[in-house]
């Protein structure tokens, strides 16, 4: 069995979370041990104590269940891994399960550690948490996995640091539509997560033109996907004929299979910042749709921040 473990600072606050909603003589009793303990002088000890108390309460509200049961449910992941654990994520964006290599540790196996990184917020819907941690673990299983032939890093573009990112964002994406293709083959899909991942599939490429859908159910009913199949493809994606002008975006020097030559989406003020980074550059040139909403995302994220 995998021995999971949880962070002191997420057990807490999902301990917290979870009592405003847990039924009345739960609530009570809860908040009756936890006054108790503030009657401790003792620093050190009043702080151990509520360690304790909100260890004691994340098992007996149940919320470790959901990460016990998707970590049961990848038996492969028993195998080579002897211990997961449970960090708190402070956004969105940051919550995720990721391998790390046990070393200079004593007398720690030679295992890789599984971190997954989830919200205390996540722990109480749990329909959305498992779901969420059937798609990661099904990545951790990949990386795990000698025939995927997983590797950290992609080959460099020719074409500079912005194609790179473009790839990357490809890379992930098509390999979310595999993970969810073979978790939809093993009875935990819905339509909905298949609209969705077919929603990303277009816009990350569009060059396929009428082939989008051809190809994206391909890819989702891919039953042994590798590594290499898929940095083949987001690096060599086919150009379709019939999606109108192809080419090179001129900002990013990427290959597309059309460009946006009156891109009614910019708005000015991505269009200034454009004609900062690129001079020589004219609305008449166009640009791809990638460029287009990573300058309309900057905009938006830089007012926000000021």
């Amino acid at each position: 069995m995998m021995r999971i473990t949880y962070a002191d600072d997420l057990v807490e606050a999902a301990v917290l979370l979870a009592e405003r909603t847990a039924p009345v003589a739960m609530t009570r009793a809860f908040r009756h041990a936890r006054n108790r303990l503030y009657q401790d002088a003792d620093v050190d000890r009043r702080e151990s104590a509520f360690r304790a108390l909100h260890r004691e309460w994340f098992v007996k509200l149940g919320l470790q269940k959901p990460i016990e049961e998707a970590v049961a449910e990848r038996s492969d992941l028993a195998e080579r891994i002897s211990h997961c654990r449970v960090l708190q994520a402070f956004r969105r964006q940051d919550e995720g399960a990721d391998l790390f290599d046990r070393v200079a540790v004593r007398n720690a196996d030679s295992q890789p550690l599984l971190v997954i990184r989830i919200r205390p917020a996540l722990l109480l819907d749990r329909q959305s948490l498992s779901g969420f941690l059937r798609h990661e673990l099904m990545h951790v299983c990949d990386v795990l996995n000698p025939r995927f032939g997983y590797r950290r890093t992609l080959p460099l573009s020719d074409d500079g640091p912005s194609a790179d990112n473009i790839v990357r964002d490809r890379y992930r994406t098509l390999w979310d539509v595999t993970i969810d293709g073979r978790l939809a083959r093993e009875g935990f899909g819905c339509t909905q997560i298949r609209l969705q991942r077919a929603r990303e599939f277009a816009m990350a490429f569009g060059m396929l033109g009428s082939e989008t859908e051809r190809t994206f159910d391909e890819w989702f009913d891919r039953v042994d996907p590798t590594h290499d199949q898929l940095v083949s493809f987001v690096m060599h994606p086919p150009l379709a004929r019939d999606s109108g002008r192809t080419g090179r975006c001129p900002l990013c020097r990427f290959p597309v299979a059309s460009l946006d030559l009156a891109p009614d989406r910019l708005s000015s003020e991505a269009r200034l910042h454009i004609e900062r980074d690129y001079p020589g550059w004219h609305v008449a040139d166009g640009l791809c749709s990638q460029c287009l909403d990573l300058y309309e995302a900057h905009h938006v994220s830089h007012d926000y921040a000021s």
